[in-house]
């Protein structure tokens, strides 16, 4: 269950609630939210909190938002159950007693840096239901505070050892949130970084059960990949894109994985017609490439380039994939999944 992140007062809660239509489509099942916001008259945030809540019940999603006991002198349990709120995000300041007692009916997650041995050990003690346990890490806005990978990964193998879900953040490319507006990753690595690459990654190797997009959007061109996956298919952005038939299929890499290309399992034996020999040019990294008549019973075979080869008159240079995508061509060296190809949206060539 993947989720968004919004935002009481940063945006309307009309197009908040546009955003939740979209993403709710494209499989998206999670909602969090804050009610740490000392700079905000509280008063301000229930009728959002109420709107979005509505919308989470309508549509079968979790609504997630983030307490301390600061947000009790404002609103009780009782209103926010009755507001739509489903679980709560427990960063600081409850004594365990009290989160074993809110786990009884509460869906609750704590701050996954900070979980210890003891503490996990305290809350059992204490009769709490760790099947509504999860461990959510933060997010970082500002640049070089976000965490590494390795203890990322190594935190999140021994929370799920815990028998714990694990969550994680990844920026988003549309609206990006104040005050800095520079994305809102849990890893320094993934900021700037493509959503959609970011979100793979964490699915794939990061041990991560509940990925999450920490700013107010994505670009529509992101909604079309996350539509893609949730149809099991990965799209790459093509640009400088030559005339072939390969852009309408969709293809596999072969299982004897090539070590310096992905080589289509579908194209050379859907080939028709004579290839010309055209574009024969240097080959970087990501570009796209056909193999024409000279290399004989080669032609038709399409491949995607993963490092620098030379050029080589038998092989056609067709296109490249968008550099922002480029993140995702090991994934798909590796785990055999479907992909296909989209010119990529004007502005990005």
């Amino acid at each position: 269950m993947d989720g968004v992140l919004v935002s009481l007062t940063e945006q309307s809660v009309d197009k908040t609630v546009e955003y939740l239509k979209v993403m709710r489509s494209a499989g998206f099942r999670a909602i969090f939210t804050s009610l740490q916001m000392p700079e905000e008259d509280p008063s301000r945030l229930l009728a959002p909190l109420i709107l979005i809540g509505r919308f989470a019940a309508e549509h079968n999603m979790l609504l997630m938002a983030d307490v301390s006991p600061r947000t009790f002198a404002s609103f009780s349990l009782a209103q926010l159950k009755e507001a739509g709120v489903t679980g709560l995000r427990i960063d600081y300041g409850m004594e365990n007693a009290e989160i074993a007692e809110l786990s009884q009916s509460w869906q609750i997650s704590f701050n996954a840096s900070t979980i210890n041995e003891e503490f996990l050990h305290d809350l059992r003690a204490l009769g709490a239901n760790f099947d509504s346990l999860e461990a959510w890490h933060n997010y970082y806005p500002r640049p070089e505070t976000g965490l590494g990978w390795d203890g990322f990964v190594a935190k999140n193998e021994w929370l799920q050892s815990q028998g714990l879900k694990v969550a994680a953040f990844i920026p988003g490319d549309g609206i990006l949130r104040g005050p800095l507006h520079e994305g809102l990753p849990t890893l320094e690595q993934h900021r700037g970084v493509s959503s959609f690459a970011a979100y793979l990654e964490l699915k794939q190797q990061g041990f991560t059960d509940r990925v999450l997009i920490g700013d107010l959007s994505v670009s529509d061109w992101t909604l079309q990949q996350f539509r893609a996956w949730k149809e099991g298919t990965v799209l790459l952005r093509v640009r400088e894109q030559r005339a072939a038939q390969v852009w309408e299929q969709i293809h596999h890499n072969r299982p004897d994985i090539a070590r310096d290309v992905i080589r289509s399992e579908e194209a050379r034996r859907q080939s028709t017609g004579s290839i010309e020999p055209e574009n024969c040019v240097e080959r970087k990294a990501g570009a796209l490439t056909l193999d024409n008549n000279l290399y004989k019973r080669y032609t038709g075979e399409f491949q995607i380039v993963l490092k620098p080869l030379p050029a080589d008159e038998r092989v056609n240079v067709i296109g490249y994939v968008e550099e922002a995508d480029l993140l995702l061509l090991p994934f798909l060296q590796q785990s055999g999944h479907p992909f296909r190809f989209l010119a990529s949206p004007p502005g990005n060539e």
